[in-house]
């Protein structure tokens, strides 16, 4: 047996498609110079505010900082933001460069999604995901970017300021919230607390620094206990909680507008996810008769679905794939691959094991080459043995979620992120530019012939498809509707071929996360942008698109097709 830890090696000089030498930049003018120093600034209070930002990006002077949720903070935060707004707005884009006006328009959609979270959806106030997302100890023990002690030291430094985050947001949290958000809440605070008890504590369970490592770990039981008190604040909501979680539906309009830069409406986006799931409703009901033209559709879905990892093997499995996606990837030259950057597949920490899968991205600012982890969640072992066979999804299912994650999805997007030499390109991302990259390189790459036309390979992409389609329906339904978890759940099921825990779980993601659409509006948005592109590009390759379209990082898409097709581009969408 392999082991699954096996570090990838994804190399340009190893069959990878070279990117193409660059002219050396010009000289900055005085309006660039002048934007640049303004940006810096941003920057410096942008990292103030989120001191874990800076952890994953690599700063390691915020080690050991715990984010400030005081009402006076998020007061002076919101007056921060307000005020960089109207700074970045008034700078003529004309008067800069191709390259500035991009850095421009990235730093002010970052600067309306932050507004439009603290001020419209008002998370401090609302949302317990907004704080147990917003700090973690894990990067001190995830990489070895500096000796043991150093960040052993670190982490106590952060355990130690950690409990008054809690209390902060303890105190912040409304009394009446959103049902579903508290049982979010409690599933994640559970999670965290069983980390902090268990991969934290052993992470430095070896420490030659016997005091530090004996005021580690009583800070450690601390805090466990300072997370056991936040989850039962939030369980002692739970009489008082409401259905309240919908945004509504100019509300919704108004968040894409503001963090993604898209001017739609809700009959626009309707016809647009009824269109796609119908499309691949019917592409799946096709793959399904090459199989059994006298099985029912779900009957061959479950046969393939069946196919399944071991949960010992699934890591081993994702190992082999990402080998696969590689070589299929560099062979037919579908994207440049800009550096050498190492990937790791990795067991989930406990408090991430919301989701199946997720990329850890190594932060752009580290000082050493270190990996990335692709990180897959096992099922849990108190779960009945169906239940835990249930959740892992097929070999085919897992090979689209091997490309959206790592190959050529987020690692390899994030790759080129890091070779812009851009740093706000490799700070800071729209959700429908980055999700919607990953989730559309799953098609691209059927289309291109991985898989080589089996359909139970087609089934697996399909199945990952029809899950975004989905959640795109059910966010509608959600937010500019009356959809309820229950009717979601059930549309996960017979819409999606969910298995009823993962059905249960993605309803419930979407009363906390709205933007979950983003993944198949993001998509279609880029599928829309290279026809046109194809259209004015006539004989170029489609690794040329892509590497251009990379070059712009994960900046809103709205702005990245005006710089891609130029004056006449249109706004996106504008023909569905």
């Amino acid at each position: 047996m392999r082991c699954a830890s096996l570090v990838v090696l994804l190399c340009a000089a190893c069959g990878g498609t070279p990117t193409p030498a660059k002219p050396a930049p010009a000289q900055p003018t005085a309006a660039e110079r002048a934007l640049a120093t303004t940006i810096a600034g941003f920057v410096t209070g942008h990292l103030a505010f989120r001191p874990g930002l800076g952890i994953e990006l690599g700063l390691h002077e915020y080690d050991g900082v715990v984010p400030d949720r005081a009402p006076a903070a998020i007061a002076a935060e919101v007056a921060r933001l307000t005020t960089a707004q109207a700074t970045f707005e008034a700078i003529d884009p004309t008067k800069l460069g191709h390259a500035a006006q991009v850095e421009r328009e990235v730093v002010l959609a970052e600067i309306r999604k932050e507004r439009f979270e603290l001020e419209v959806r008002r998370r401090p106030s609302r949302d317990p995901f907004y704080y147990l997302r917003g700090f973690s100890l894990n990067p001190y023990i995830a990489r070895d970017y500096a000796p043991a002690a150093q960040r052993a030291a670190a982490m106590l430094r952060a355990c130690e300021a950690a409990p008054a985050y809690y209390r902060q947001a303890a105190a912040q949290l409304e009394p009446a919230l959103p049902k579903a958000w508290l049982q979010v809440g409690v599933m994640m605070s559970g999670g965290t607390i069983d980390f902090v008890r268990g991969d934290a504590k052993q992470a430095f369970a070896a420490l030659p620094d016997v005091a530090l490592r004996g005021r580690l770990d009583a800070c450690l039981d601390t805090l466990a206990g300072e997370l056991t008190a936040f989850q039962g604040a939030l369980k002692s909501r739970f009489p008082a909680a409401t259905d309240d979680f919908r945004l509504g539906a100019d509300t919704m309009i108004a968040m894409l507008r503001a963090t993604e830069g898209l001017d739609l409406d809700i009959a626009t986006l309707e016809r647009v996810i009824t269109a796609d799931l119908e499309r691949n409703r019917a592409a799946i009901v096709a793959a399904a008769k090459q199989i059994d033209p006298a099985a029912t559709t779900a009957a061959v879905v479950a046969q393939v679905t069946s196919d399944k990892p071991s949960v010992e093997g699934v890591l081993d499995e994702a190992t082999a794939q990402l080998a696969q996606l590689q070589r299929f990837v560099t062979a037919h030259e579908l994207v440049s691959i800009p550096r050498p950057d190492p990937i790791e597949v990795r067991a989930s920490p406990s408090f991430m094991r919301g989701n199946f899968a997720a990329l850890g991205g190594v932060g752009p600012f580290e000082s050493s080459p270190l990996a990335s982890f692709y990180y897959i969640a096992p099922p849990d072992p108190a779960w009945p043995e169906a239940e835990q066979k249930a959740y892992l999804p097929s070999v085919p299912d897992l090979l689209f979620v091997s490309a959206h994650e790592v190959f050529p999805g987020h690692f390899v997007q994030g790759m080129h992120q890091r070779a812009s030499g851009s740093r706000v390109l490799q700070m800071f991302e729209t959700y429908t530019a980055s999700e919607g990259w990953a989730h559309y390189v799953e098609e691209m790459l059927w289309e291109q012939g991985l898989g080589k036309g089996a359909p139970r390979i087609h089934i697996g992409q399909l199945k990952n498809a029809l899950l975004r389609d989905v959640r795109f329906a059910v966010a509608l339904g959600y937010h500019a509707g009356t959809l309820t978890v229950d009717d979601a759940t059930r549309m996960f099921q017979e819409l999606a071929f969910a298995d009823p825990g993962n059905a249960r779980q993605q309803a419930m993601r979407g009363t906390v996360d709205p933007m979950f659409l983003g993944y198949t509006l993001g998509k279609l948005i880029i599928m829309e942008l290279r026809a046109d592109w194809q259209r004015a590009h006539p004989g170029a390759s489609i690794g040329a698109f892509h590497d251009e379209l990379l070059s712009y990082g994960e900046a809103p898409l709205p702005m990245t097709r005006r710089m891609m097709l130029g004056a006449a581009a249109g706004p996106p969408l504008r023909g569905r």
